[in-house]
């Protein structure tokens, strides 16, 4: 089984990029095999808009432009969970997250407006881990947890009857709390991954 783990932060080092790292090795403790996507690292362009908006998106749920995201939409499919962590900045996810999660949107949301597919979102009944790090004394938290659950919901990801699908935990890291939340998020991967087994 593999978990997908999605960073939003552009630095190499820090408390995010530790984040990051914990994350994959509790799926691997867990006997999962974790796969890190640094969104900084794919140069992906911004939603294009094309075709007033619904584009191939909608008719064939890819993006028309080749920056990488249709590869990156392929992990998405093949993941059995997804651990996203991001820094807060002004209050939101960062700006690669933003639009890595704006692309993925408009082609897995749209399937449900798509009656000839029959296919479902590639994050229907997948669990997710939501990582976020705020500077300061960690104000943008909340909104930055809701801007990535209502993504997931949008495209799926959190319907009911949940169980243990859809949002599995909230991880909230500032720089005061950073190493029993580090504890915490190495507990939440592995009862993660525990709960995909049974």
């Amino acid at each position: 089984m593999k978990i997908l783990i999605i960073s939003g932060t552009p630095k190499q080092d820090g408390i995010c990029d530790s984040l990051v790292k914990t994350a994959a090795l509790a799926a691997s403790e867990a006997g999962a095999e974790a796969e890190v996507i640094k969104l900084s690292e794919h140069n992906l362009s911004q939603c294009r808009m094309c075709g007033d908006g619904w584009g191939l998106c909608l008719s064939g749920h890819k993006c028309e432009h080749d920056d990488n995201f249709n590869k990156l939409q392929e992990k998405v499919r093949e993941a059995a969970a997804f651990v996203y962590i991001t820094p807060v900045y002004w209050g939101e996810v960062s700006e690669g997250l933003k639009n890595y999660l704006d692309k993925l949107r408009r082609c897995q949301g749209t399937k449900q407006w798509n009656k000839n597919d029959t296919s479902g979102s590639y994050l229907e009944g997948k669990p997710s881990i939501l990582v976020a790090n705020a500077g300061g004394g960690g104000g943008g938290i909340v909104n930055t947890f809701d801007q990535i659950e209502r993504a997931i919901t949008h495209m799926g990801g959190n319907s009911q009857p949940r169980g243990n699908r859809g949002v599995y935990d909230y991880i909230a890291v500032n720089r005061w709390n950073q190493e029993y939340k580090r504890e915490s998020l190495k507990s939440a991967v592995k009862s993660l991954v525990k709960s995909l087994e049974n």
